[in-house]
């Protein structure tokens, strides 16, 4: 499995390049206005795919880490201490230098904006629960509430069922979303809003990864095609609906993009250079702190430098510098928390990956 390993870090290079893209090219481009020229091309418009793409990753690695798991505890403890160090290290940081931002409103360095990051919950279901108005630090922090729920749900089906009631098990709650529009109209809009700030529709990209997983260790069943195919038949139902049904052929390139990287040994060797697996080795804390600082240096950027020529290449740049702090925050600052909450002295070894 070492190579595969191998490429699934290049592949999570890959995928926070998409996003970066994305965010930089794309998504703020009422905010930056060279991206003007750059927000309908396909590899940033459809960016945000690379999100998708961690959420194949984390299905697929997902039952490696259950298997390797005495107990539902000890696994969610294995999670907590992979999410949370570097979490809790890219929300200070957010929180210390988000006053030198005030150009962008989307900064929010408030110390109660510190709680959904750091208990991985969603700030809008937060908000309904207490009254209090959260919001989160960095908008990519979306991602990981939908992970984090993930993790409980599918953990406790594993260790109460076992694995072959996985992914039948996460059908379940986009079963329950798909019917929360008839639930809605029965009167429960509070019960309804909380269910659809979980991310239940994007469990059809962690089933594809769980579904790969288990074909290559012959454990794939015609029923868990069945049922993958339908949850995938109700994500893409969500984004025809939101996005229009042009979206359907980026969702199915990026899906069998992740399939064919595991039979094609091409696309193995091309995902496995250092380019991409050493910014995969940093992307978890890269994503974390990437939208944020990234666009808010940017907005300032562009006070000064009129050229829109010039602005165009700022992506890269600012991108760099943050990759190579996420990169010492992953070799360092990361390893030495966990081993904080750890009770150890030893330093760990360096762990990779986005929430995998």
């Amino acid at each position: 499995m070492h190579a595969r390993i191998t490429h699934l870090d290049g592949m999570r290079g890959l995928a926070i390049l998409m996003v970066i893209g994305y965010h930089a090219y794309a998504r703020w481009a009422e905010l930056l206005p060279y991206a003007t020229a750059t927000e309908h091309i396909p590899v940033f418009a459809y960016g945000w795919l690379g999100v998708e793409l961690f959420f194949m990753i984390s299905g697929f690695v997902i039952f490696m880490t259950l298997d390797k798991s005495v107990s539902y505890i000890s696994f969610l403890k294995k999670r907590w201490l992979r999410l949370f160090p570097a979490m809790f290290i890219a929300s200070m940081l957010l929180y210390f230098v988000g006053g030198l931002f005030p150009e962008w409103s989307a900064m929010t360095p408030q110390v109660k904006n510190l709680l959904p990051g750091l208990i991985f919950t969603n700030p809008e279901t937060l908000s309904q629960l207490t009254g209090i108005e959260f919001k989160s630090m960095a908008g990519s922090f979306w991602s990981l509430y939908v992970e984090a729920v993930f993790y409980l749900i599918i953990g406790a089906i594993y260790f109460t069922f076992g694995r072959k009631y996985c992914l039948p098990g996460l059908l379940v709650p986009m079963l329950l979303l798909s019917a929360s529009s008839v639930l809605k109209s029965l009167g429960y809009p509070l019960f309804i809003d909380v269910i659809a700030k979980f991310g239940f529709i994007h469990y059809s990209w962690f089933m594809v990864g769980c579904l790969v997983y288990e074909r290559m260790h012959g454990r794939d069943k015609l029923l868990h095609y069945a049922i993958v195919a339908f949850a995938m038949l109700i994500n893409f139902s969500y984004y025809v609906k939101n996005a229009g049904v042009m979206t359907i052929i980026p969702l199915l390139v990026v899906m069998l993009f992740f399939i064919a990287s595991f039979y094609f040994k091409q696309m193995e060797r091309i995902l496995s250079v250092r380019f991409f697996t050493a910014i995969g080795f940093a992307s978890y804390a890269f994503y974390l702190i990437h939208e944020n600082l990234m666009i808010a240096t940017l907005i300032k950027l562009n006070v000064y430098i009129k050229s829109e020529g010039i602005m165009l290449f700022m992506p890269i740049v600012v991108a760099t510098v943050l990759y190579y702090i996420a990169f010492l925050i992953t070799k360092y600052a990361e390893p030495t928390l966990r081993n904080m909450l750890k009770g150890k002295r030893v330093p760990a070894a360096p762990q990779s990956g986005a929430g995998a």
